[in-house]
């Protein structure tokens, strides 16, 4: 189905989660995250897991997943190190992945592996739309506060 065709679809679906507060929703930024989940879903009935994170203000985090990436020798250091970057980065996925890019490759590591923690302290999972994509439709403020709470969570 198009874009179109599928954000239509989703929209019943979205409207009648209970997922998130019903204030917490937003079309626009349903409308902005629609091309990034649309390929990775299979039914309608997904998406609201797929984009629960951008209408919770704490979305749920799954321990397994948490405590797999965080226990990384690097968590710590990429959660710190690309907080402080993106703070007065232009604020466009591209740049968030170029900065996460020339980090990684500082430290000799995988862009798939220094990832993973802050898609973990962003979303709660290990899974989901482009990360790049979703700290842009997310914004720096919210991504700022999520990252910062890794951070306390990890003591």
């Amino acid at each position: 189905m198009s874009l179109d065709e599928f954000i239509q679809a989703a929209a019943p679906v979205l409207a009648s989660t209970e997922a998130w507060p019903a204030d917490r929703f937003s079309t626009d930024v349903f409308t902005q995250a629609a091309p990034l989940v649309q390929t990775r879903v299979v039914t309608l009935s997904e998406i609201p897991t797929m984009v629960d994170f951008l209408f919770l203000e704490n979305p749920a985090i799954d321990n397994d997943a948490w405590n797999k990436t965080m226990s990384a020798d690097f968590a710590r250091e990429v959660l710190t190190d690309f907080t402080t970057a993106i703070a007065t980065a232009e604020w466009n996925h591209d740049s968030l992945k170029g900065i996460l890019e020339t980090w990684t490759e500082a430290h000799g590591l995988k862009l798939g592996k220094t990832q993973a923690p802050i898609r973990v302290a962003i979303t709660g999972r290990t899974v989901g739309p482009p990360l790049f994509e979703s700290l842009e439709i997310l914004g720096r403020d919210e991504t700022v506060r999520r990252l910062a709470a890794g951070i306390a969570r990890l003591g």
